[in-house]
């Protein structure tokens, strides 16, 4: 760890910064005229929507912020509902209006078959899941969430810079965020079916947040029933003087089957059908569990211009996870504690910000694996402790160069390790090949990270930036059923350096845009093959190797337009104002192998070369607001490293339309997905040995529901 330290402070010696970006801006927010203020620190959990696009927009290159009201005018069931207008982001559920989805940003975690790898997902700032980056979805509940920060690519240097695809933060509410009492139901097509319920208030110096939610299921496809309890909570407490403490409780109760993935001819023929080895077992597939996760966050201003924040979680995870090839019992804790210092005074008269953090972030995991075969009584095939640490400190400083331009320069030294403890020593079970699969490797990496802004224009910013990542393996792929047991070092990390250029702005009313084009030259990259354990087997299992080397490129584009104002007053309807505006984004991907001695320089499998997303808003000044839209993937993409499988190209029509009663604060919105009734693919499981690649999406659907605010 030496030496990334003192790489990192000659960094912070050296010091030049940068500033930041937002997402489309709406077209009457302007980006501020200076990026850097010397003499303000930012409260990050309780900061105004408004302060938190000015945060974002310090970061030189692809991020994104979802406000609240995008968040509430969705159907808010999973990520894609939320992040599908975030060109870069390409988010596909698996079954239907459920979380667990299939997720890449700029090529990112084109290996994860399944839950979540390659985007670090963050609650409030803390890594949520696994210590080795794995982690899935279905503990996050989008209306306990008041925004939705992305950072894509390389530009997520203080929440974990060793992720190829970023990290997505969610910034849960406080009791300044809710009121007496808020109720929201909605309802739908396949057993849908979402009740939540919370409260936030504010008793002098205490505020406190609960909400509740409930969600049902019944699914598209066979087999696809999800049910999920959860309960959020949040305790504030003012101490005066600047200085804040706050605990965050979480609990939540998972019940789902998956259907699983499909051949081409079975999804053509009957969409709706489940993978038979997922319905002819002694257990069926299922994945179960309870969650529970406490927080504790201490805030103290140590002078008028500077912060000192430390903070710690514990999370707990009791898993049942029934397969084909095994029924998975796990237990796992992850803890994590983090202590940052924020600075932000100027240097020679002139805007300056520093953060220094360090984290750590451990896993123990009691993995135990049974055989699942009907008529058999069940044989236990794995009994070990997994283990994953990581130790990281980094640093950033943000400098104004001169009026106009504002530099960054920073670094992320991080010490990572990867053990297995064996306790099924003495070949006592089938699964243990050689009586002891104990083994550990450790990884060590400093990424740095160049950056600058420049704003040609009160409400325009150029901005560039040169950073690299680093991503060891995660435990699941250095143990997963296809690889060599008692071998962590069969895997090295994946490297990757980013160059990144583009702008974001606003034409005062008319127009707001973003613009990324990016290059990640990877070395190392880690790809899924899923292969056969015997010949004929109905089911595969992972095996994980390394790409000698690959390339990314690509270009994300979003922005909206401002068509006409005023068109009721127009055509005699009235004088209320209203409004009519394009919104769009598009992202173009190219991902391919480089010279590799197995697939030469075929494309990566998983993620298409075209992706837009479209739509129409009306907005009325009496509280209505419709938008009909379009989802197009015009092009097929490959599904498999042998290029020789495609998921077709598809397009579908929509619409999502609503109405809020200001008096009484009362919302209602109504939603049609795939009017048009389509067959298509919305995840794929790339390169599965029995072809089965595909994951269907919902046919035509419909949703709707109520909110009541009572403050």
């Amino acid at each position: 760890m030496k030496r990334p330290l003192v790489m990192v402070l000659i960094l912070h010696l050296a010091a030049m910064p940068v500033s930041a970006q937002q997402p489309p801006p709406q077209p009457s927010q302007q980006l501020p005229p200076v990026v850097v203020e010397g003499t303000r620190v930012p409260a990050e959990r309780t900061e105004p929507e408004s302060e938190a696009r000015e945060e974002i927009q310090r970061v030189p290159g692809g991020v994104d912020l979802i406000g609240e009201q995008q968040i509430k005018e969705s159907r808010a069931a999973n990520l894609k509902d939320v992040l599908d207008f975030t060109p870069g982001v390409w988010i596909r559920p698996r079954m239907g209006a459920a979380d667990e989805s299939q997720i890449s940003i700029r090529g990112s975690g084109l290996r994860s078959n399944f839950h979540l790898r390659g985007v670090n997902i963050l609650l409030d700032g803390y890594p949520y899941g696994n210590a080795d980056g794995f982690s899935d979805f279905e503990s996050l509940e989008l209306l306990d969430t008041k925004r939705i920060e992305v950072y894509k690519g390389a530009n997520s240097l203080r929440f974990g810079g060793f992720a190829l695809g970023g990290a997505i933060n969610l910034v849960t509410k406080t009791g300044y965020d809710a009121g007496l009492a808020e109720m929201r139901s909605e309802a739908g097509s396949f057993g849908f079916l979402k009740n939540h319920l919370a409260t936030g208030q504010i008793y002098g110096p205490l505020d406190i947040y609960l909400g509740l939610t409930d969600v049902e299921l019944q699914g598209y496809r066979t087999h696809s029933a999800q049910h999920r309890e959860r309960v959020y909570n949040s305790w504030g407490w003012d101490l005066g003087g600047g200085a804040s403490a706050r605990l965050d409780l979480n609990y939540v109760k998972n019940r789902e089957q998956p259907p699983g993935a499909l051949t081409q001819q079975e999804l053509d023929s009957n969409p709706r059908a489940a993978d038979p080895s997922n319905l002819a077992l002694r257990l069926r597939a299922a994945r179960n569990y309870d969650y529970g996760r406490g927080a504790v966050t201490v805030r103290v201003p140590l002078t008028e211009t500077q912060a000192l924040e430390w903070s710690t979680q514990l999370n707990y995870q009791d898993l049942h996870h029934p397969l084909a090839f095994a029924v998975i019992d796990d237990t796992t804790w992850s803890y994590s504690t983090e202590l940052r210092w924020i600075l932000a005074a100027p240097l020679f008269d002139r805007g300056n910000r520093v953060t220094a953090g360090l984290q750590y972030f451990g896993t123990r995991q009691i993995d135990v694996n049974f055989t699942n075969v009907t008529g058999t009584p069940p044989a236990k095939t794995k009994n070990q402790i997994n283990i994953a640490d990581s130790i990281g400190v980094y640093v950033e400083e943000q400098l104004d160069v001169t009026p106009t331009v504002t530099a960054i320069v920073g670094g992320r030294g991080q010490y990572s390790i990867r053990a297995v403890r064996d306790r099924m020593i003495g070949n006592d079970g089938p699964g243990d090949i050689d009586g002891n699969d104990s083994d550990s490797v450790d990884f060590l990496d400093f990424s740095p990270r160049f950056g600058v802004i420049w704003r040609p224009a009160k409400t325009v910013q150029v901005f560039g930036n040169v950073s690299r990542t680093y991503e060891p393996p995660v435990l699941l792929e250095l143990t997963a059923p296809g690889q060599l047991q008692g071998n962590l070092g069969q895997l090295a990390a994946q490297k990757a350096w980013q160059f990144e250029l583009g702008t974001r702005g606003n034409w005062g009313q008319r127009a707001a845009w973003e613009l990324s084009i990016y290059d990640i030259e990877l070395w190392d990259e880690i790809q899924n093959v899923n292969v056969q354990p015997f010949p004929g087997a109905p089911f595969t299992i992972p095996r994980f190797r390394n790409i000698d080397r690959s390339r990314h490129t690509g270009v994300e584009v979003g922005g909206q337009v401002l068509i006409a104002q005023d068109l009721a007053r127009r055509v005699g309807l009235g004088t209320a104002a209203d409004a009519l505006r394009v919104h769009a984004a598009y992202t173009w991907s190219r991902l391919v192998f480089v010279n590799d001695a197995n697939f030469d320089n075929n494309a990566l499998p998983g993620v298409p070369p075209h992706f837009l997303r479209a739509e129409v808003r009306y907005d009325h000044q009496s509280g209505f607001w419709a938008a009909p839209y379009v989802e197009v993937v015009p092009q097929s993409y490959f599904v498999n490293s042998q290029n020789d499988a495609r998921a077709r190209s598809y397009a579908t029509v929509g619409a999502r339309l609503g109405y809020t009663y200001a008096p009484w604060q009362l919302s209602a919105f109504f939603e049609g997905r795939n009017l048009n009734n389509v067959t298509y693919t919305s995840s794929v499981v790339v390169d599965d040995a029995n072809r089965r690649f595909f994951e269907p999406a919902d046919g035509r659907a419909f949703y709707g529901g109520l909110e009541w605010r009572f403050r």
